[in-house]
């Protein structure tokens, strides 16, 4: 197998990864496909371990680059940094880890194992920092300075931190369904009202 046209070959196929690894063709195939690959030979007797750390350095540089997208730069002092190297830390240790749950879900859902442990990042990032969950009265449309630079993550993981200082299960629903983007009611579609059931 030379293509990734042809079947993607099996996680611990070594011989066909090397050469795909060899002929520089590790980005015709999908992450998830790599990281299985990568765990299936990373602790495995008698594989050539060269072609193993040539994967790890592949997938850990699109760890990277995925981590950096999802995390603004101007929302921390240090641009980012810490929390892009904390997240791809543990993601690195998780790829590596034969029992690490999010090491299988970099193999089964790679973007989406990376956003949620993006968010998390970000979250424990909020809280050192001390960012308030006071919300902003806005009536004119303007924009929060607090949060106009978040990435989509950090602004998932500031609604998540509102939604959860909210009291009674009855506004944090409507909230949610809120920034979800249902009108309060409405005569054609579902609405606020029509799926919490509200006359």
């Amino acid at each position: 197998m030379s293509d990734a046209d042809d079947e993607p070959p099996l996680p611990d196929d070594h011989r066909t990864w090397r050469r795909i690894v060899e002929q520089g063709q590790l980005a015709k195939f999908p992450e998830g496909l790599v990281v299985g690959a990568i765990r299936a030979n990373y602790r495995r007797e008698g594989v050539d371990k060269v072609f193993v750390r040539e994967m790890i350095v592949f997938i850990s540089d699109r760890m990277l680059s995925i981590l950096r997208w999802e995390i603004s730069m101007k929302t921390f002092p240090d641009d980012g940094r810490a929390v892009v190297e904390a997240a791809h830390d543990a993601m690195v240790k998780a790829l590596l880890s034969p029992t690490a749950a999010d090491g299988e879900g970099l193999r089964r859902w790679f973007r989406t194992t990376l956003r949620k442990r993006a968010i998390d990042h970000v979250r424990a990032a909020f809280k050192k920092m001390n960012i308030m969950l006071d919300m902003v009265d806005d009536p004119g449309g303007m924009v929060d300075p607090r949060t106009e630079n978040f990435s989509e993550t950090e602004q998932a993981a500031y609604v998540e931190r509102i939604v959860a200082a909210l009291k009674g299960k009855g506004v944090r629903d409507v909230f949610e369904l809120h920034m979800r983007g249902f009108r309060c009611s409405s005569i054609k579609g579902e609405s606020i009202s029509s799926i919490l059931k509200i006359d």
